[in-house]
């Protein structure tokens, strides 16, 4: 069963937020997180709800402020009554500030319907529907893409964190929607070029815009097999104890951090925070968020 983490980035809207640096008292620093307990929970989860991951939803109050933080399983199903309940505590508790996840949705982006909004753009389209509804600001409270990518190349061998990338956020998605019809070639370079070059500012050749060039990437990663597209397996690049391994976490962690600082400061600045992110990154940023706001 694949893992949800990098599932989860399925909008290719604008990142145009950047976060201010905050400090985090009475933290310091943001504790490293564990993500291979993260993953344990998960596929606990997973195994207990017939693979299907459950909305969470994490709740704390302090003086006259309130944050209301919801995880959950991303998708484009209008029926799916997990939108129900986002939707109704957020008119429950008319909230002062709306967080996505995903990037900065232009203010001129609006949806004829809550259906037409989930369709088209998934969760996030329905949180900019809920906003527009509202007449409430939609906030991305995300990592900036360049900056994640920008911090690993200080680390890491520029092909290794290419072959991270692609395993995560271009493959699940491509076979999320896999038909016969589909141009695998084309669709790749549409995501070196939107995605890697233009929003990660990943500089890229033309060459290493190809796929043969994953290919090749991959060919020397694993013992020169092919690329078995229908089983490909994403735990190379989350869980392993490599190099690949090390990248995706590393890039979990720069994520998390930035989502941790960036809720802070919107509750710093704001009475009633409303926060819908994927799961796992609830997970994950759950313990320090509960030392922030004891």
């Amino acid at each position: 069963m694949k893992i949800f983490y990098f599932l989860f980035l399925s909008t290719l809207f604008s990142c145009n937020f950047q976060s201010k640096k905050v400090e985090l008292n009475p933290l310091k620093e943001i504790e490293p997180i564990n993500y291979s307990e993260i993953n344990e929970q998960v596929q606990d989860i997973l195994l207990k709800n017939n693979g299907k991951f459950p909305i969470i939803k994490f709740e704390k109050i302090k003086g006259n402020k309130h944050l209301i933080y919801f995880g959950e399983q991303h998708g484009n199903d209008p029926n799916d009554s997990r939108f129900d309940t986002i939707e109704k505590y957020f008119s429950l508790y008319n909230p002062t500030i709306l967080l996505n996840e995903g990037g900065q949705v232009a203010d001129s982006i609006h949806f004829k319907s809550r259906e037409d909004a989930i369709q088209k753009k998934g969760t996030i389209g329905f949180l900019k529907f809920l906003a527009d509804n509202a007449k409430l600001k939609l906030q991305n409270a995300d990592c900036p893409d360049s900056l994640e990518i920008s911090s690993l190349l200080r680390k890491y061998d520029r092909n290794k964190i290419l072959y991270v990338l692609v395993s995560q956020r271009f493959i699940p998605q491509f076979l999320s929607g896999y038909n016969a019809a589909k141009d695998l070639k084309a669709e790749y370079e549409k995501f070196t070029e939107k995605y890697l070059v233009e929003r990660c500012n990943l500089k890229l050749t033309e060459t290493e815009k190809q796929w043969n060039y994953f290919e090749n990437l991959y060919a020397e990663n694993n013992d020169n097999q092919k690329i078995d597209l229908k089983n490909y397996d994403l735990s190379q690049t989350e869980f392993d104890e490599g190099e690949l391994g090390e990248i995706g976490k590393s890039s979990l962690q720069i994520r998390d951090s930035v989502i941790i600082e960036n809720i802070y400061e919107a509750f710093q600045n704001n009475d009633i925070v409303f926060i819908v992110f994927g799961a796992a990154h609830l997970l994950a940023e759950r313990p320090t968020l509960e030392k922030l706001f004891e």
